[in-house]
């Protein structure tokens, strides 16, 4: 098999990757949708944030670096898919770019990692203990529509440029 047509299968690879974990968001946001934010410490409530989590994680998938199965095609996929995503985002409205902005940022601070910075812990004088904030704090419903139609829109352009390179292998290509 020529090496460009096994990189090209290896970019194809990574847009079905991404469109997985986009439709798993659009399936969580739909579902947080369709519960009530509940009140904290219910089970309704607990279910909700979860599938926040959920949601938070697949959806920042996409923008994080992936390996290909094939280590010499990890640069050009990358580079390839993240030029995809560039044009995708910049043709995004200001409200949705500043949501993929905090999605990234709440994932990347406090449902990936724990950083101080997303619990503002604040101490009174000497005292050892201190006040936060919740850094898990769900969405609420309005948000969450947003961010569904964020993920819908990133689905339409990574399906349509999955189907354009698809289109350009023949048949018999592996």
């Amino acid at each position: 098999m020529p090496q460009n047509m096994s990189a090209t299968i290896s970019y194809l690879d990574r847009l079905t990757m991404a469109l997985d974990d986009l439709l798993r968001c659009q399936r969580y946001c739909g579902a947080m949708l369709e519960l009530p934010t509940g009140i904290a410490f219910s089970r309704e409530r607990t279910v909700y944030e979860a599938l926040f989590v959920a949601f938070v994680v697949s959806y920042s998938r996409c923008f994080c670096t992936s390996n290909t199965q094939n280590e010499g095609h990890k640069e050009k996929v990358s580079n390839k898919f993240g030029a995809l995503r560039h044009r995708v985002l910049s043709s995004l409205s200001k409200p949705k770019a500043q949501l993929h902005q905090r999605i990234l940022s709440l994932r990347n601070t406090a449902i990936a990692h724990s950083d101080a910075t997303a619990h503002n812990h604040k101490h009174c004088g000497n005292s050892l203990l201190s006040t936060s904030q919740n850094p898990f704090y769900p969405y609420e419903h309005d948000e969450v529509a947003l961010a569904l139609a964020l993920t819908e829109q990133l689905l339409s352009a990574i399906g349509q440029e999955q189907q354009k390179i698809g289109s350009q292998l023949s048949p018999n290509d592996p």
